[in-house]
């Protein structure tokens, strides 16, 4: 929410033909002949009645309840329960001239938004649904992953998986494992920082040099237009090629400004903020998805899209980043995704998708 008074609510003039329609309204009269056309544009706000919706359908207005004007934008975000340090960006058009055809009126914008205070009790009774019916499936859960994740830490004695502590360094290096195996990413990374000491100087040639540098790891062009455009907009936002600006942020603000550089998906942020930022999130790739769904730690039909809450609620804030690394190695090494080697699994003897021999699933 930004702190600053909604722009452009002042009250706005009407056309005589426009103040003869809300008179007419306001006396209870039927519009007929040339304003039947408006008989649904302008509803009387009753001061004794429940609020009204505030929607936008043609060019419906509100009519002040004591005065022969239509409401204000800000009049009719306090009747939605917004606070007044709420902004609607954009023009209020009050009347039918020509300027009104504007994308997005603060009107328009307002008409189209949920209201806060219902917003805030829908939110209520979805997570109370939420915790009841899966408040025993997640606790359930969670002790599983006590049980397995002992053994899993037993059997891979290596911390990392070569992620960088630079932030930039760590976001490229993740860009470009996508799609790709590991020891080809890794030779591209060498390859990239053997040719560019500083990452700025990617900009300062043309693209046609960094597809060159990536065609071996393969989709070099749009790997290229990628870390182009990212480095950019980080340019634009600190005056150089750095995040090491996000080491003061919350988990919310680190995120949030992750996901919103080009092509930055939930893991590849989440990445950054595990090993460069020293932020506890808990990234999920294809490995660690695999591997959370046949240990039964997530629910069977899960995601990378919904999986992640839902590991969430179960990994403890100290173990996240210990175990996105066990489930990758996990996944790479026995639980792969096709045969995995269940008969040499540490977990075997817990894991509920487990493939033995005398086991009929």
């Amino acid at each position: 929410m930004v702190r600053k008074r909604v722009a452009n609510h002042q009250v706005t003039a009407h056309a005589a033909t426009t103040l003869e329609r809300i008179r007419l309204v306001r006396k209870g009269k039927r519009l007929t002949g040339h304003h039947r056309v408006f008989g649904a544009a302008y509803r009387l706000l009753d001061t004794n009645q429940p609020a009204p919706t505030v929607t936008r359908s043609g060019f419906r207005d509100f009519i002040h309840p004591n005065k022969n004007r239509v409401c204000t934008v800000r009049e009719l975000a306090r009747l939605q329960s917004f606070p007044d340090t709420y902004v609607f960006k954009g023009r209020r058009c009050d009347t039918y001239a020509q300027s009104r055809y504007v994308q997005q009126t603060q009107h328009e914008q307002l008409g189209n938004a949920v209201p806060p205070l219902m917003a805030r009790e829908v939110g209520r009774e979805l997570r109370k649904h939420i915790l009841v019916h899966r408040r025993k499936d997640s606790k359930e859960r969670a002790d599983r992953f006590a049980t397995v994740f002992g053994p899993l830490d037993a059997a891979y004695p290596l911390t990392d998986l070569g992620n960088k502590k630079n932030p930039l360094d760590e976001l490229i290096y993740i860009l470009l494992s996508r799609r790709s195996r590991e020891k080809q990413y890794q030779r591209s990374y060498r390859e990239l920082r053997r040719r560019y000491r500083r990452w700025a100087e990617v900009l300062k040639e043309p693209r046609a040099q960094l597809v060159r540098a990536l065609k071996p790891l393969g989709l070099a062009n749009q790997r290229a237009k990628a870390i182009r455009r990212i480095l950019t907009t980080i340019q634009a936002d600190f005056g150089r090629t750095t995040l090491y600006p996000l080491k003061g942020m919350t988990y919310s603000e680190a995120y949030h400004y992750l996901r919103s550089l080009p092509g930055v998906n939930d893991k590849s942020a989440k990445c950054v903020m595990l090993y460069s930022l020293g932020i506890a999130a808990l990234p999920v790739d294809t490995h660690t998805l695999r591997v959370a769904k046949r240990l039964g730690l997530v629910q069977p039909r899960s995601s990378l899209f919904t999986a992640p809450p839902q590991l969430e609620s179960v990994v403890p804030r100290e173990s996240r980043g210990r175990f996105h690394v066990l489930a990758v190695l996990h996944g790479r090494a026995i639980c792969t995704a096709q045969r995995p080697k269940c008969h040499v699994c540490p977990l075997r003897s817990v894991c509920p998708s487990a493939r033995l021999p005398n086991r009929s699933s």
